[in-house]
């Protein structure tokens, strides 16, 4: 009997829990439908599906700006993903005591904030001619994601076990060929870790693209929502709301459809075989 109270409990806890998680959801999503007659009052449900703000949001510019994002987030997890898994399936193999000290100065980055580092960063975009280019974003989303990336693949690949990497050996595969005809396809949970849990702060980057990019035609969607927020005459909250959940759309049926592919990665990361 005290066993069934301990779970009724624990269940109504977790309702309120989710209650609690889902309520800015399920704001944002009443507040995308409200007329101006009721949008100041919060507590009060639309009457009726009010679309206007998702037909003045679905214009050239938010395809501009969805294309720029998706562009500079594929960009940026590709390249991480390319770097970081040779040099963590190298790192992790090599005991040498430089490859110790490089895989030591990569981590570092970790403990280095980025936010710290934006005007040398920016300095040097400017000398490179690389400033207000969809380029710059790629290449700094690889730079701030590589040391965890890193430190990912080198975990998951001392999983795999050395006597696969002796026989393709024997068989006359070369150290490139090896990794990826390999190596790589067994890291792809480690790639889809990684990718799960670092899409969502490339997807919704605010300050990158607010300070490298300065034209209308490459920015991203986050500063855009901003710019919607605000006109020469009053502040437009309606079609914020609605641009909101176009935007964070793409992400939720993401994570709806991958998470059990993320959890599976995190379990198969922690054992070593």
């Amino acid at each position: 009997m005290k066993r069934k109270q301990a779970t009724l409990t624990t269940e109504i806890l977790l309702l309120i829990a989710s209650f609690l998680f889902l309520f800015p959801v399920l704001y944002l999503l009443m507040m995308s439908f409200k007329h101006p007659g009721i949008f100041y009052k919060p507590l009060k449900f639309p009457d009726r599906l009010y679309l206007d703000y998702y037909r003045q949001t679905l214009n050239v510019e938010l395809l501009r700006s969805l294309n720029n994002t998706v562009l500079v987030t594929i960009g940026g997890l590709g390249l991480t993903i390319l770097v970081a898994s040779m040099a963590g399936y190298m790192l992790s193999r090599r005991k040498e005591r430089l490859f110790r000290w490089t895989f030591f100065l990569i981590v570092t980055g970790l403990i280095i904030p980025s936010i710290g580092a934006l005007i040398p960063l920016f300095k040097l975009m400017v000398h490179l001619q690389l400033i207000n280019t969809r380029t710059a974003l790629v290449l700094l989303y690889t730079a701030s994601h590589i040391p965890f990336a890193t430190f990912l693949y080198s975990a998951f690949t001392k999983s795999v076990p050395r006597e696969l990497e002796e026989a393709a050996h024997i068989d006359g595969c070369g150290m490139f060929r090896m990794y990826w005809s390999i190596i790589f396809p067994l890291l792809l949970p480690a790639t889809g870790t990684f990718i799960l849990t670092n899409v969502y702060g490339l997807w919704n980057d605010f300050l990158t693209p607010l300070i490298f990019l300065n034209s209308p035609e490459k920015m991203t969607l986050m500063p855009m929502i901003v710019r919607y927020m605000f006109n020469e005459q009053s502040i437009n909250m309606g079609p914020v709301f609605a641009i909101s959940v176009l935007a964070a759309t793409p992400l939720v049926v993401l994570f709806v459809f991958t998470q059990k592919y993320m959890l599976k990665g995190l379990v198969v990361g922690s054992v070593k075989g």
